[in-house]
This record gives structure tokens, sequence and C-alpha cells, in this order.
């Protein structure tokens, strides 16, 4: 239920269904994504036709392959250099081209709200140097009621903050290709599924979603701040 209540009195607000709804949005951030013909060497991909700089990597973020025969050239990794050509991220085995993907989307360090030391995904929320990673925050926000009588109309005013950390010195172009992806993810208007059919969150139109200035964050850590304000209405069940 969206709403809870003691005493015939609404107490608060349940929020765990509107962060997950969130959470369920913001793993599915794509930033850049390319499919061609990519070989591995020890040190980068690389291909022969388009180019990775026309395609939008950047230094700094963190590519993810799919497609490759070995698991290691699967697995993501941070972008240390880009060139026409070449992809330069330590890790990679020798691999001959082929169709593949690649693909930069949600870091996979996330770090939950009150997280247990993995995500419900599994996914480890160990921060490492100089590998991008993601934290959330969420803001209950206030609540007011908008119409009258039986079954009125309440209205809470969240704010979602999802940050995505990049390594220090690698300029800005990565937290900013980042940073865009995530305002277009949750663009005004934008509506999320909730389980309770008179319950609705929407991303705000009066106040879009904006984003900070770059941020030199915890030791070798750079940032640049998002806030999405929501719009939650939930029909008072008592």
């Amino acid at each position: 239920t969206i709403l809870s209540h003691h005493a015939g009195l609404v107490d608060f607000l349940d929020h765990e269904e509107a962060i997950d709804a969130l959470r369920t949005k913001v793993k599915t951030l794509s930033v850049v994504t390319a499919t061609g013909s990519f070989s591995a060497t020890a040190t980068d991909y690389q291909r022969a036709a388009g180019s990775f700089i026309n395609d939008g990597y950047r230094v700094g973020m963190e590519v993810k392959g799919t497609g490759f025969s070995n698991s290691e050239n699967n697995a993501a990794k941070t972008i240390t250099g880009v060139a026409t050509s070449t992809l330069t991220c330590a890790g990679n085995v020798v691999e001959v081209a082929a169709s593949r993907t690649l693909a930069v989307g949600l870091p996979a360090t996330r770090v939950w709200a009150n997280s247990r030391s993995a995500d419900a995904d599994g996914v480890p929320d160990n921060i490492e140097a100089s590998v991008p990673y993601f934290t959330e925050e969420y803001l209950p926000g206030p609540m007011a009621q908008e119409t009258l009588g039986t079954l009125a109309q309440l209205e809470v005013l969240p704010q979602y903050i999802p940050r995505i950390f990049v390594p220090a010195n690698t300029g800005v172009a990565a937290a900013m290709k980042y940073t865009t992806a995530l305002l277009a993810l949750f663009a005004p208007g934008t509506a999320f599924t909730l389980s309770v059919s008179s319950s609705t969150m929407r991303v705000r139109r009066d106040v879009a979603p904006f984003s900070g200035q770059l941020t030199q964050a915890s030791p070798g850590f750079a940032v640049v701040p998002i806030t999405v304000p929501l719009r939650l209405r939930t029909a008072n069940s008592i």
C-alpha cells in the first residue's frame, strides 16, 4: 500500500515503492552504445570503420562489451584513452574482429541508499580507485491534501538525487555526458508505474530536473549532482 495509517489518521507515506520504481528506471540508463566489427587486444578495443570519438565515448566512462567469446572482454572497464579507431582500457584478452556491442550505461558499482554489501541484483558496491560508481538519495518531501472529502488526493513532492562519480583528472566530458543522459532519462512528465491504481508519480514539469556544477568529491573522483523533482499523488485510504 502507498499509505500507512494509525487510529484513523494518516501517519506517513510509504515511499518504498516509489524508490523501487526510480531504481528500475535508472538501471535502464544508456549513455553511448555502438554495434559493429570490434576486436580486442590486451590494452584496447579496436575497429576498422567508424569512430569511437564521434560515437561519444570519453575518458573516465565505464564501458561494457557484449558478444565477445572471452568473458574478460565483456566485463566492465574504465576507458583511459579514446581515439578514432581505438578505445583504451586495461584487462582485455586478444580476440579477432566480429560483430559486437560496446555500451556505456549505469556503472556496475552501485551504492544504493542504505544497501547491504551487495544490492538486490548482487552487484558489489565496494568503491575502487579509478572505477566510476553510482549513488542515490531520496528525499521524501512535504505532503499536502489537494482535494476534499472521502479518498481525498494527497500530494507529495519527493526529490531523487542520482550521482555518477568519475575518476578525477579525466576532464569534464565523461561527467557531463553521464549528466546529459540522466536528465534525458528523467525528462519532465516521465511517469512511473505503481501497484496502487489510485497513485501516480511523475517527474515534475513546473520544476524540471537540473544539474549542479562539476565538483571534486571523495579523493580521486569528480561528480555532477542531479536533482529530479517528483510529484506523487495518492488517494487517502481512510
